[in-house]
């Protein structure tokens, strides 16, 4: 009797000391390292003007009043670009600012489609994914109400085009339009992917 219980005991001891082992390799395995490539995500956009280019200089001459110049921004997004908000800006060299208001109404803008913000920026109204692309505007008319004091004005039309990544991201919006990009503490975003397209107009 007293022989049957020593080799229970052994038995138990040595069924303790493999489990023992067992969660001894099962520790040394999980702390095993593994090499993971992790491939950062990048937004890029392209903005050019496919019938203005054709300029020579980028430059239109001898433009009358109440005339219609072509002059047409068209922004993608890239292929392998990360799906991205846009947003655009346009600027005026070489006029007044009651010129500039006489312009500004006669850019061909889609308004259902781009939203003019306080802060002067033209902003997309839906993200945009890689491949796809719209135009801000594709004509531009002089004002016909502009006389002989704009008699040899040159003057130039710059667009600026913008773009954030869309995942992760909500713009800030009002009234169901998108009209600004701001953190999470509502400080403004300022965007590291820019494109600009001069205009000089004669």
């Amino acid at each position: 009797m007293k022989k049957k219980k020593i080799l229970t005991m052994v038995a138990a001891v040595a069924l303790v000391a493999v489990i023992g082992v067992g969660a001894t390799l099962a520790y040394f395995t999980d702390k095993d390292s593994k090499t993971n490539v992790v491939t950062m995500g990048k937004v890029d956009i392209d903005l050019e003007e496919p019938e203005f280019s054709k300029n020579p200089d980028d430059t239109i001459t001898d433009v009358k009043p109440n005339q219609s110049i072509v002059k047409d921004p068209k922004i993608t997004v890239a292929e392998g670009s990360l799906e991205a908000y846009v947003r655009a800006k346009i600027e005026f060299e070489g006029l007044s600012e009651e010129q500039i208001k006489d312009i500004l109404p006669l850019i061909d803008i889609d308004t259902q489609k781009w939203f003019l913000s306080t802060d002067g920026y033209y902003y997309y109204q839906a993200p945009m994914k890689a491949g796809a692309s719209d135009y801000l505007f594709q004509t531009v008319k002089i004002p016909e109400n502009w006389g002989n004091e704009v008699s040899g004005l040159t003057f130039k039309i710059n667009v600026f085009a913008e773009a954030i990544q869309a995942d992760s991201f909500t713009p800030y919006s009002e009234r169901g339009l998108i009209m600004g990009w701001k953190d999470s503490e509502g400080n403004d975003i300022q965007a590291e992917t820019n494109k600009t397209v001069p205009t000089e107009v004669q």
